[in-house]
């Protein structure tokens, strides 16, 4: 085991002193896409009405980022995805809202590397009403980055070098993608012999049982990620490392530096240690959405040459132990 770790200290401080000399993109324009790739509900009744429906267009009026495909390039088989999902017949009658989900694509802004300070990416928000009929039950999510490098340092006054860099913009960070369980819960929740317990592990009528049991959205997929997620009370960061590429390997001069892109989901109650994973699901992440109002999942990263201290610990042990995943990771 000793040997063990004196490898793996030697792979984690390499890799992370690897950028100390190779040129660092310093600041970036980027353009967040994400949407709806597929999605299914129950089918309860004939009434078309209320079955899901999807409309949006995650490229707005840019180009589309996507590799809907996944064969790893972002071609003519590709093309823009919906961002809105709609279900169900409200309960309380026409002229109230249905449920949904909407996802706020396409997001285009700047981010420095190394800054403190998080930049906006495609949030979610939950429309989350009482409704009756059918209901969303699953949907799988493309979400894809790409980086435009807009100042730099370390490669001195090479203009060959600059125009190398400049020239094979824009960057691809790892595409990220992910499965969604959604959760229409019964507002009722179940008798315990003194209370009502709601799916979500928590007693109805308290905290985001207020208005009935609140739904839930597990987030699956995320548990395959090289470093594994970090979980507070409300938020779930994951990081995936990437380098500069063109054509398929990396960019001469600027590909020696790893780059570590950290998205935060954060607003809403992640789901409780009690919770039970749908499926027999060795690990799962996910939120608790609260019946009646609109719900908002903010969604934020950065841009890193090293991650953040709580990952590089995450990190370290994923390099000694990559096939032991823990059910779910806590640090607030």
């Amino acid at each position: 085991m000793k040997t063990k770790l004196k490898v793996c200290a030697t792979i984690l401080a390499a890799t992370l002193s690897a950028s100390a000399t190779a040129g660092i993109v310093t600041q970036w324009t980027y353009d967040n896409q994400a949407g709806f790739k597929s999605w299914n509900g129950t089918n309860n009744n004939g009434w078309a009405s209320d079955d899901v429906t999807a409309s949006g267009d995650s490229a707005g009026i840019y180009d589309n980022i996507l590799d809907t495909d996944l064969d790893n390039d972002v071609d003519g088989d590709d093309s823009s995805l919906p961002t809105n999902l709609a279900w169900g017949t409200p309960a309380n009658g026409a002229g109230n809202p249905q449920s949904s989900l909407d996802i706020d694509s396409p997001i285009n802004d700047t981010v420095s590397t190394n800054d403190w300070n998080w930049a906006d990416g495609t949030s979610i928000t939950h429309e989350n009403w009482v409704i009756v009929g059918d209901a969303l039950t699953d949907a799988f999510v493309l979400d894809g980055l790409t980086l435009t490098p807009t100042d730099w340092e370390g490669k001195g006054n090479d203009a060959a070098a600059d125009a190398l860099l400049t020239d094979n913009a824009p960057y691809f960070a790892p595409q990220l993608q992910f499965g969604i369980n959604f959760f229409e819960t019964p507002n009722g929740g179940t008798y315990n012999g003194s209370g009502f317990d709601c799916p979500n592990g928590e007693l109805r009528d308290q905290g985001d049982n207020i208005n009935g049991c609140g739904d839930i959205f597990e987030i699956t997929g995320l548990e395959n990620l090289p470093i594994q997620p970090i979980v507070g009370a409300d938020f779930i960061e994951f990081t995936v490392p990437f380098v500069l590429m063109a054509n398929g390997v990396p960019l001469e001069g600027w590909g020696d530096t790893t780059y570590y892109l950290t998205t935060r989901l954060s607003g809403l109650t992640t789901l409780s240690d009690d919770y039970e994973c749908s499926n027999n699901q060795p690990a799962c992440f996910g939120f608790v959405t609260v019946e009646e109002q609109q719900n908002n999942l903010l969604a934020q990263l950065k841009v890193r040459t090293v991650p953040e201290p709580a990952t590089i610990a995450i990190f370290g042990l994923g390099l000694v132990a990559t096939g032991l995943v823990g059910r779910r990771r806590r640090n607030v």
